[in-house]
């Protein structure tokens, strides 16, 4: 694959796919979303094994097959296996989930294409694992931003087997993404009871962060590293999520130990080291961090990687090497939705940020937002609107953002930004104040707009 071929999907793709890997079922039953992270809100159960003998086998199988952390030989091996038996509805199934943690691992969204392919031939063909296939295809769809069809797929699989604990990880996700949080809430924690582990911790560690509970958050990832994996892969990406909490909160040395921690349990972890990236940036160390990122995005030139290293390079002065990463993101992205991802939400925040296409990035703002109505869709509206002069109507959607409680120190700034449009100052300031005292470095280029604004 070229490096073209090379992105990754980035924080909540990833997470979606989590669920096809790491189904197992466990002893240990973690508090509900919706319980505070301190006090009595963790229960214990005993939670029943999910799923029957054939997807346990088969779940069991892939697990085997990751923990080597050699994935593409692995798909090489179900390749010739497929090759050989094409009617092996269970070798379909592992080649079609293997494919979409190749995809998580190297990025290449031509992945997706063939792990369809793959599931759907297991599907016709038929089998004992029915319920892991259609949960596959959930995860898949979730993954592609199709979060309708990908609802219609997990309630299927829960029809079939009510006791799989990753097809309620896929509901989950896809009524998340929805913005039906209760009932996405819901689902997880009957995950977590069907399906205790680093798939379904990592779930309620966002939940609890969309709800502005970031110390249950941090509890939720610490009880996902405790429950561990045989895939080297999914607790580097663990830590990672734990960095990037840190890293939020503006706690730069935690977040810089959770990626430590990262590479030392997968050298070379390209996630954990965008994540050290994003650390010497905000100390002002451009040059390491342009450095790294480089690195980063030789490796896996997702959007917001090239980004990120595109925003490096403008914040340190050389604009032609910015421009040059900003091109390549357009890229990215057509390559993306060729296989069947989309991307609207993604390439309208980066034209917006950047001053580029600014009406036709609104337009793919309120399609992002009509087809995916939740509160980061509802905040990107807000900031097209903004964008637009369209200030009034801005402050509808930016206060929507807000309604879970969510702490983000961009989704501050932002309605910082409207009530300034809308002649506000005082109030502008105390978005901008809220903003920086929860992460005085949640932007490279908004965190210094907010300061002088307070200035």
């Amino acid at each position: 694959m070229g490096r073209m071929g090379e992105a990754l999907m980035g924080r909540s793709r990833a997470l979606l796919l989590a669920a096809a890997v790491l189904g197992t079922a466990g002893m240990l039953l973690f508090g509900g979303v919706f319980a505070d992270s301190s006090g009595d809100g963790v229960l214990r159960s005993e939670a029943r094994a999910a799923g029957d003998a054939a997807d346990q086998d088969s779940l069991n199988g892939l697990i085997a097959g990751f923990s080597s952390g050699n994935t593409a030989a692995y798909v090489r091996s179900l390749e010739h296996r497929v090759a050989q038996q094409p009617s092996d509805a269970a070798s379909l199934t592992l080649l079609g989930l293997a494919y979409q943690q190749r995809a998580r691992e190297t990025g290449d969204p031509t992945y997706y294409r063939l792990s369809g392919k793959a599931l759907g031939r297991a599907l016709r063909v038929g089998g004992g694992t029915r319920a892991l296939i259609v949960q596959g295809l959930a995860a898949l769809a979730n993954t592609r931003h199709r979060f309708g069809a990908g609802l219609a797929l997990a309630r299927r699989s829960i029809r079939i087997d009510r006791e799989n604990g990753s097809a309620y990880g896929a509901l989950g996700d896809a009524l998340l993404n929805l913005g039906r949080y209760r009932p996405a809430f819901a689902a997880y924690d009957r995950m977590a009871v069907l399906s205790p582990g680093i798939a379904s911790y990592t779930r309620v560690a966002n939940a609890r962060e969309l709800l502005g509970r970031r110390d249950g958050a941090v509890e939720a990832l610490q009880l996902a590293l405790e429950a561990d994996s045989t895939v080297p892969e999914q607790v580097a990406w663990t830590l990672v999520q734990l960095g990037n909490v840190q890293f939020n909160r503006g706690r730069l040395g935690a977040a810089e130990r959770a990626y430590r921690q990262a590479l030392r349990r997968l050298p070379g972890y390209v996630h954990a080291e965008a994540g050290l990236a994003r650390v010497e940036a905000a100390r002002d160390d451009y040059g390491p961090a342009a450095a790294r990122l480089r690195h980063v995005v030789d490796v896996l030139p997702i959007p917001a990687y090239v980004i990120a290293l595109g925003d490096v390079l403008h914040v340190s002065g050389r604009e032609s090497q910015a421009r040059r990463e900003y091109g390549l993101v357009g890229v990215i992205e057509r390559l993306f939705a060729a296989n069947g991802v989309r991307t609207e939400l993604q390439t309208a925040l980066f034209d917006l940020d950047h001053g580029r296409n600014v009406n036709d990035a609104l337009a793919r703002a309120r399609k992002a937002y009509v087809s995916a109505p939740g509160v980061y869709a509802e905040d990107a509206l807000a900031w097209g609107l903004l964008k637009t002069g369209r200030c009034g109507s801005a402050k509808v959607h930016s206060a929507d953002s807000l309604r879970l409680g969510t702490r983000d120190a961009l989704l501050f700034f932002h309605r910082g930004m409207i009530e300034r449009c809308l002649g506000n100052g005082a109030a502008a300031r105390v978005w901008f104040g809220r903003a920086l005292s929860l992460n005085p470095n949640f932007s490279l280029l908004w965190a210094p707009v907010a300061r002088r604004a307070l200035e």
